[in-house]
C-alpha cells in the first residue's frame, strides 16, 4: 500500500474523529519520512489504538502504554505507536463525553529520556482553541 492510499483509508478510519488540520500534515510527513517502508505495520498499529480510543475513550490511559499528559488538565493524551523501527506519539484531547480530537503526531526520536511535552504545551492549547473556539482556554 502506498502512501497516498494508506491516507485515504485513514481518513475513512479518522472520519468519526476531531482531526486537527496540523495533526494531517504531521502525519503525513511522517509517513513520507520517518514511516517509509513501515507504513503496513504502522497502519496495523493505528487502527488498533483508533479502536481502541473509540472504545476505551478517556480510560485509553489504562492500556498500551498510553498516558495522560502530566501538568495538562487531565483531558490529554499521549497515545503510544511503537514497533522497534519507531516510535510515534499522537496527542489527542478527550473531553468529558469522550470525544476525541486529535492535535499533534510526531516521532519520538530514540534515547533513555521521556518526551518533554512541555514543548508541546502552547501548540496543544493552540490547536483544541481550534475547534473550542476560546482563546483562554487553559
Amino acid at each position: 500500500m502506498n502512501t497516498e492510499d494508506m491516507l485515504k483509508e485513514l481518513a475513512s478510519l479518522l472520519n468519526s474523529f476531531l482531526i486537527h488540520p496540523k495533526f494531517l500534515e504531521e502525519l503525513r510527513t511522517l509517513l513520507k519520512t520517518d514511516l517509509k517502508g513501515k507504513e503496513s505495520i504502522f497502519f496495523k498499529i493505528l487502527t488498533t489504538q483508533l479502536s481502541n480510543i473509540k472504545n476505551f475513550g478517556s480510560k485509553i490511559y489504562t492500556i498500551d502504554s498510553n498516558e495522560i499528559l502530566q501538568g495538562a488538565d487531565g483531558h490529554y493524551y499521549s497515545i503510544h505507536l511503537q514497533k522497534s523501527q519507531f516510535n510515534v506519539r499522537l496527542i489527542v484531547y478527550i473531553n468529558d463525553e469522550n470525544i476525541p480530537y486529535f492535535l499533534c503526531a510526531f516521532n519520538e526520536r530514540s534515547g533513555k529520556n521521556r518526551t518533554n511535552y512541555s514543548t508541546y504545551t502552547t501548540v496543544m492549547k493552540e490547536r483544541i482553541n481550534y475547534f473550542l473556539g476560546d482563546d483562554n482556554y487553559e
